[in-house]
């Protein structure tokens, strides 16, 4: 997608780099820009787009996720001029904030906030200021498996929001989908985490952190959080409807294509990644939840934030301000389909790439159900020992013992926050 230059610089027109860099000195610059490990095709070409335009360079360095954050740790720890700009992951925008590793946005990005998705400010803000630029959404969905349904003479979940299924409903359905002898299951979790498991507490009504977001104890072993844990082991240890030990991705999405998983609750990433499973033919339906509960589906994702301290203060702005376009934001989601963050992104393409009936629910999600991750400075440490406490919760762990020792964990490590 070309990128036209009268758009780059009307939307850089407010900074300093529009009157100050000619195209030569910027030419001289290079952005050190630390990136998730995503293939080149889906990272070159947005460089590109911008170094044509700008002249500014970029310095892509993909890291595998893990590898990321450590790498951004040990460099912003440092508090130098590098990186100038980096890639944020939604909820540790309030550790970077508030350690003093990002630029307050506000009033770079003014004239722009009322252009995205009420939802995807959310987790770029900390303290009532907007610290990094939402790049696109996420959400999830229910994705089933059309054959098996077809073969079980199970009527396929419906894709209207208000006719959603509950969690009531899906277990049921989940068993009869479950076939031991042929290592068939009937439902699991993509991966097992916090952002996919939270909306689980979260529906029944639990707090999963205290009003403060330095509180652990009486929120992540409380009650509510108790007995969703609970509902979420006995599928795997009770009723066996789910593959015990699938904690990653690569796995259940492997058992999902070969038809050993009959429903799997996945992010937009599979409505791509599923086609190469030769064969597969599966249908979307929206998240579950609890009945007489709350309908919360799981959002956020990757953000751009800006180091204070760089050195190249008015070209990393530009760069910032560029993804911000309309045309950037494109390119972005054609690239690595997550979901756009720009409402006229979802407007312009309404009639043609969002006409499938997920991409419908999607939108439906982050305007009524989509729920954030907990924003707290300490949210690497919550996640951390959270997550553990999840993936031993399903391999039969006691869970409030898990939990009790999960929130102890996070109360200590929070203590340097407060």
């Amino acid at each position: 997608m070309q990128i036209g230059r009268r758009q780059f610089m009307a939307g850089a027109a407010s900074m300093a780099f529009a009157g100050s860099l000619g195209r030569a000195a910027a030419q001289s610059v290079t952005l050190s820009a630390p990136w998730m490990g995503w293939p080149e095709n889906q990272v070159t070409p947005l460089m590109t787009a911008f170094e044509k335009e700008s002249g500014i360079r970029i310095s892509a360095e993909r890291l595998p996720i893990a590898e990321l954050f450590r790498t951004l740790e040990v460099r912003l720890q440092a508090r130098n001029e590098l990186p100038d700009v980096y890639l944020v992951d939604g909820p540790l925008t309030a550790s970077y904030a508030a350690r003093g590793h990002l630029l307050a946005l506000d009033e770079m990005l003014a004239a722009d906030r009322d252009r995205f998705v009420p939802t995807t400010l959310v987790q770029g803000t900390y303290d009532d200021k907007l610290y990094a630029m939402p790049l696109g959404a996420s959400s999830q969905l229910l994705f089933y498996n059309k054959k098996l349904f077809a073969e079980a003479g199970i009527a396929e979940p419906a894709s209207a929001p208000d006719q959603r299924l509950t969690w009531e409903d899906l277990l049921p359905i989940a068993q009869q989908l479950t076939k031991p002898e042929i290592s068939q299951f009937g439902f699991a979790f993509e991966n097992t985490n916090p952002y996919q498991l939270l909306p689980v507490p979260l529906s029944r009504g639990a707090e999963v952190i205290g009003p403060d977001g330095l509180t652990a104890s009486g929120y992540v072993d409380g009650e509510g959080m108790i007995e969703a844990m609970t509902w979420y082991q006995e599928l795997f240890q009770t009723h066996k409807v789910g593959p015990v030990g699938t904690f990653q991705t690569g796995v259940t999405q492997e058992m999902f294509g070969s038809g050993k998983l009959a429903m799997i609750i996945g992010g937009t990433w599979n409505l791509v990644g599923f086609e190469k499973f030769e064969g597969l033919e599966f249908g979307v339906a929206p998240h579950p939840y609890f009945a007489g509960g709350k309908q919360v589906t799981p959002t956020g994702s990757w953000h751009i934030g800006i180091n204070p301290r760089t050195a190249f203060m008015d070209e990393a702005q530009a760069f910032v301000k560029w993804l911000s376009t309309r045309d950037a934001m494109n390119l972005w989601f054609d690239l690595r389909q997550y979901p756009p963050s720009l409402e006229e992104v979802w407007e312009e393409r309404a009639g043609t790439t969002f006409v499938d009936p997920a991409w419908e629910i999607v939108r439906y999600e982050l305007a009524n159900t989509a729920t954030p991750r907990p924003a707290t400075p300490a949210y690497r440490e919550y996640e951390d020992f959270l997550r553990t406490a999840m993936q031993d919760i399903q391999t039969g762990s006691d869970v409030s013992g898990a939990l009790t020792q999960a929130a102890q964990n996070i109360d200590r490590e929070m203590r340097k926050y407060r």
